[in-house]
């Protein structure tokens, strides 16, 4: 089967509140389960039960520094910001709300790699999937 319907990340990109942040080299997010009961009952049968509890969303970013737009001049840990992940011009989750929990420089002195950072994130509330109505 050929490529024609599948997408890469050439026009992927980060915005956070409403500023695209230089140099993103990489994004994931993961929507998922905060919660899911577990148990087992008289009529399960010995296997177990579950119920789906409430929706959550992980999401990280990676990037190279740049000295013109520094990313922590546009968000900084503990920030709640609206954000954005991009997969191409059109298609992108969008979290309107979302705590910035950590971000960590990364200096290679050994290998004198450019120099890089990645955060993490994690929604505050609703979050939306690419082409899902907000």
């Amino acid at each position: 089967m050929p490529s024609q319907n599948t997408l890469s990340g050439y026009l992927g990109y980060f915005k956070v509140a409403g500023t695209r942040v230089a140099r993103c080299t990489r994004w994931d997010v993961n929507g998922k389960l905060a919660h899911v009961a577990e148990w087992g009952d008289s009529d399960s049968n010995g296997y177990t039960n579950r119920l789906a509890g409430r929706w959550d969303s992980l999401f990280g970013a990676d990037g190279k520094f740049d000295t013109l737009s520094e990313f922590y001049n546009i968000f900084d840990v503990g920030d709640f910001l609206a954000a954005k992940l991009y997969m191409n011009a059109t298609l992108h989750w969008y979290f309107p709300r979302a705590l910035c929990m950590d971000y960590k420089l990364v200096v290679d002195i050994d290998r004198e790699d450019v120099i890089g950072w990645t955060s993490s994130w994690g929604s505050d509330g609703e979050f939306y999937y690419p082409g899902e109505s907000y």
